[in-house]
């Protein structure tokens, strides 16, 4: 399905979705995916890839060829990344011990119910990357910063696929810090 042909849901539907989770198992999924980590990096992390306030992406959970979730190194070396969160997300984090115990495809109908519930066209679970870095880039992040955040490797593939606009620049930490007010 081309990005093109999907909805793109408004910074209001994504803060509703983010309060309907609230609370549940997929609240701090939902968290850090609107802040650009993949399906597949979320479902890696473990409470020990947190330092303060900064998620250390450095695996994924993917299939393999025997269709078993296995872990393995991140997608690209651009993936592997330092990521700031909100403070009470990571304290939420280490309180419950975990990132996320379900399955990577939970998530998935988890959000179709959601969508149906709240009234919300369905789109994919990826597309909160795609929200991720349009609000950077509105918010006049440069490529640089939101291609370190996001973990993309090239300008290109970020602006051709992720990105609608350009603008100014910003410190990372601030910058998830005015994200992040935006949703949660």
């Amino acid at each position: 399905l081309d990005i093109t042909d999907e909805y793109l849901p408004d910074d209001a539907d994504v803060k509703r979705i983010l309060e309907y989770a609230k609370d549940t198992e997929y609240e701090v999924f939902l968290k850090l995916a609107s802040m650009g980590l993949r399906r597949r990096e979320i479902c890696a992390l473990e409470p020990s890839d947190i330092e303060g306030n900064i998620v250390n992406v450095n695996k994924a959970l993917v299939l393999d060829k025997n269709n078993k979730w296995i872990v393995k190194s991140t997608k690209t070396t651009a993936s592997t990344r330092a990521v700031p969160i909100p403070q009470e997300l990571a304290e939420q984090i280490k309180k419950q011990g975990y990132v996320f115990k379900q399955s990577p495809n939970s998530v998935i109908k988890w959000l179709n119910r959601t969508q149906d519930a709240l009234g919300i066209p369905r789109f994919r679970l990826h597309i909160f990357r795609h929200v991720f870095a349009s609000n950077l880039m509105d918010m006049g992040v440069p490529s640089k910063t939101i291609m370190s955040l996001g973990g993309w490797e090239t300008d290109e593939i970020l602006k051709s696929i992720y990105q609608h606009n350009i603008k100014k620049d910003d410190e990372q930490k601030e910058i998830m810090s005015k994200l992040t007010d935006k949703f949660f």
